[in-house]
């Protein structure tokens, strides 16, 4: 049985009821969800799945255990960037580390993610408060019938 945030989630995609969605939409369900699979592990899970993922299909990735990245790994990863041991980094040091190394992303999705990061007045980031922002999950959009 699914759970009632993972139907919701699903439903927001599967906007014509049709019990499936896209391959690029279920990374965007299971990522809003909280679990941050990277390309390479969403390619080896998903190789059965066939496009495109039927519901089923979700409710048994999603009953799958989890055991991705914790704040405490992130915060460590980016403390290898901290030179000075300062705590912080520059926003455009996390620019250039996203873009260029390990699972590289593109610069207009750097810019969108680092736009809602707090920026202090000389430029830089808390390096434990991005990585607080980075574990948590984005909240569902389900609308409360009520208030339509």
């Amino acid at each position: 049985m699914a759970n009632k945030e993972w139907t919701d989630t699903w439903n927001l995609f599967d906007e014509r009821k049709a019990g499936t969605v896209s391959k690029v939409d279920f990374k965007h369900i299971v990522r809003s969800l909280g679990r941050k699979y990277t390309e390479a592990e969403f390619a080896d899970q998903m190789k059965e799945m066939g496009d495109p993922i039927r519901f089923d299909s979700f409710v048994e990735f999603m009953k799958k255990p989890y055991s991705g990245p914790t704040e405490e790994d992130l915060k460590t990863a980016l403390q290898a960037f901290d030179g000075s041991d300062s705590g912080v980094l520059k926003l455009s040091e996390l620019t250039t580390l996203l873009t260029s190394l390990g699972e590289k992303m593109p610069e207009a999705d750097v810019k969108q993610l680092l736009a809602e990061v707090k920026v202090d007045s000389n430029g830089c980031v808390s390096i434990e408060e991005f990585a607080k922002f980075l574990c948590t999950p984005v909240p569902s959009m389900t609308p409360n019938i009520a208030e339509l």
